[in-house]
């Protein structure tokens, strides 16, 4: 079998890295501004979480809280270039990842993002050795639910659909074009426990610690 992953609020934890990252560009740039730290890092992260470009989301909290031009490119480039150190993963992400690789199976991540971006924080969460293939919608110009993605990790595992789980947080990016590809999915719900799974979801995820379990069951 292969495992491929989903990065982000899958094995990355975006949400708590957001909030450690929203306290130190508030500390580093907006201290002495008459800006409410909690308000900030609110709209800090309501922005970040939405689908747009990481560049409209410095324009949106500038025009928001009236920031100069000069103060917005210099928070712009210490999240592009800092974000990633304060990457943080969810709970036995890396046993999981032993586990695997104790199995031989073969892992991919697959993920939507820049290219830079993204393989900078996998390498900041300890994971990137886990990974034979890394395909970001950067590198390939196409995002997730895009099927050219997904077969490109494919291809580049050397992997056919029937062969491979693959477990993410999305039902629309992640688990149904998976599922229509031929793949089985694990569904990383971790916001809402009580929600039934679709059909084209093969499993449930809600903690890395049912991974081991999961995993046997459809393997």
């Amino acid at each position: 079998m292969f495992a491929l992953f989903d990065l982000d609020d899958t094995l990355h934890d975006k949400t708590a890295s957001l909030k450690v990252c929203a306290d130190v560009i508030y500390t580093e740039f907006l201290f002495d501004l008459a800006v409410n730290r909690d308000e900030f890092t609110a709209s800090f992260l309501s922005e970040n979480c939405i689908i747009q470009p990481k560049a409209q989301v410095f324009d949106i909290l500038a025009q928001g809280y009236s920031l100069d031009i000069s103060l917005k490119t210099a928070m712009f480039h210490f999240f592009d270039t800092q974000f990633h150190t304060f990457s943080k993963r969810f709970d036995h992400v890396i046993e999981t990842m032993d586990f695997l690789k104790s199995e031989n199976v073969r892992l991919a991540c697959v993920t939507n993002g820049r290219d830079f971006f993204q393989r900078n924080k996998i390498e900041a969460l300890g994971l990137a050795n886990y990974f034979d293939v890394i395909v970001t919608s950067g590198e390939l110009g196409v995002k997730k639910p895009n099927p050219l993605i997904f077969n490109t990790a494919l291809e580049q595992l050397g992997a056919q659909a029937k062969e491979c789980i693959f477990i993410g947080d999305s039902l629309t990016a992640d688990m149904l074009p998976a599922k229509q590809l031929g793949m089985k999915t694990v569904w990383v719900n971790r916001v809402n426990p009580i929600r039934s799974k679709p059909d084209y979801v093969d499993a449930k995820l809600e903690s890395y610690s049912q991974f081991v379990d999961i995993w046997q069951q459809l393997a």
